[in-house]
């Protein structure tokens, strides 16, 4: 591992453009579920009840339930050293994007300039029927229409916010070197982003617990462990430092 680690070190003082695409994993030390292990998100029977666009019209009072006890749990967490590592790493080279699945706001808290957030952000809220991202949510509508409030979060049945997906892309074809960390890349269209990099001469590096199985064999480099434990090794090999 540490042969690996020292040539991500190198490949990382060798860029100056970076793309970093996180997923549940970079989040999992701070205390929020991921979803595909065998005590995932998606292994609750809420979750898969919940978590499609017509969920709300179905059962208002389960999805407020299901998504505020969600939302109490990311309210909890805080940052953990792999997100604080990201905003050192943005700090010491500021043409640094970061690109993530997550909907926790983590990054952000940690000190991430303008994250790109795929799936939205678990904390904010919006009405349904009018847009409305202001509040107040009495009883959970809206005052100005009286809609449903509903976490500003892309579930399943919706598009990405076409606007932040663009922005992604041109961050990713643009880049010198792609930072795969927690994420399985196969959720589409995001799971585009590391071979669109690739396909335009960035170097890819795969920092994941698992196996990428369509993604390791062609990654300059495969790191195999905690994203809160390998990011802060390689952010601290920065040159300058």
């Amino acid at each position: 591992m540490q042969e690996e680690l020292e040539t991500a070190i190198g490949l990382l003082n060798a860029s100056r453009r970076v793309v970093v695409f996180s997923g549940a994993g970079l989040s999992r030390a701070s205390g929020i579920p991921t979803y595909r292990d065998a005590d995932g998100l998606w292994m609750q029977q809420n979750a898969i009840q919940f978590s499609h666009a017509e969920d709300l019209a179905r059962d208002p009072a389960g999805f407020t339930k299901f998504w505020g006890q969600r939302l109490a749990v990311i309210e909890e967490a805080a940052p953990n050293a792999g997100h604080r590592a990201l905003a050192a790493l943005q700090r010491l080279r500021p043409a640094t994007r970061l690109i993530t699945q997550n909907v926790d706001g983590l990054l952000t808290q940690a000190g991430c300039m303008d994250v790109l957030e795929l799936h939205g952000n678990l904390r904010r809220w919006r009405c349904d029927r009018c847009g409305n991202r202001h509040g107040p949510w009495p009883f959970h509508r809206c005052l100005r229409c009286g809609g449903h409030a509903r976490p500003d979060v892309v579930m399943f049945g919706e598009m990405l916010n076409p606007g932040v997906l663009m922005d992604a892309q041109e961050a990713s074809v643009d880049c010198d070197l792609f930072v795969l960390v927690g994420s399985t890349a196969v959720v589409y269209p995001a799971a585009d982003l590391p071979v669109a990099a690739m396909a335009h001469g960035a170097a890819l590096i795969t920092l994941n617990m698992e196996p990428i199985a369509h993604l390791d064999d062609r990654a300059r480099v495969v790191l195999r462990g905690a994203s809160e434990v390998l990011l802060p090794l390689m952010v601290e090999g920065l040159k300058g430092v």
